[in-house]
């Protein structure tokens, strides 16, 4: 766990994303009790147009917490590390680095969390001025000196809360 707070580095937008999202699920689906509709893109990376670490994130949705140990087990054989819960309850974090990275957040299926990712993500696609402020505190972030990914977190969590109050309660799945 202690490799955890690694080094945040910011991107333009690549278009590249969501074809490595399709190209992963795809690949997650192998794994028994995977279905497509459990795994979301979520994250900068699923938001054309913004600013993001260079970092793809899936979210999968599972109908029981915690997730079960051979699930977690079978993500670890495709190369994922499982960093636990890493300081989030109810969010079991695992992450693939290579030439293409990955943060896999397995999620209560419809919980807070689910929700709330999906809720940012639509509100930042739909919403350009919101999409230009988010972007606008991760570079303040990075600029202020939170380089790692743990103060890099905490520092753009007031953007996200501020978000989140006046995202649309209702998703587009």
């Amino acid at each position: 766990m202690s490799g955890l707070d690694e080094t945040v580095t910011l991107a333009p937008y690549d278009p590249s994303w969501p074809a490595a999202f399709e190209a992963e699920r795809r690949r997650l689906r192998g794994v028994p009790g995977i279905t497509p509709e459990a795994i979301e893109h979520i994250g900068s990376t699923a938001v054309p147009g913004l600013t993001a670490k260079p970092v793809v994130d899936l979210m999968l949705g599972v109908t029981h917490w915690p997730p079960p140990a051979a699930l977690v087990a079978q993500l670890v054989v495709l190369g994922y590390e499982d960093l636990g819960e890493a300081g989030v309850p109810e969010r079991r974090y695992l992450r693939l680095r290579g030439p293409v990275s990955f943060n896999l957040h397995v999620v209560r299926r419809d919980g807070d969390h689910w929700s709330n990712n999906l809720r940012l993500r639509d509100h930042l696609r739909a919403d350009p001025i919101a999409r230009e402020r988010y972007a606008a505190a991760k570079r303040a972030a990075v600029a202020a000196g939170a380089t790692r990914l743990l103060a890099y977190s905490a520092a753009k969590q007031p953007a996200i809360a501020e978000l989140l109050a006046v995202a649309p309660r209702e998703t587009a799945l």
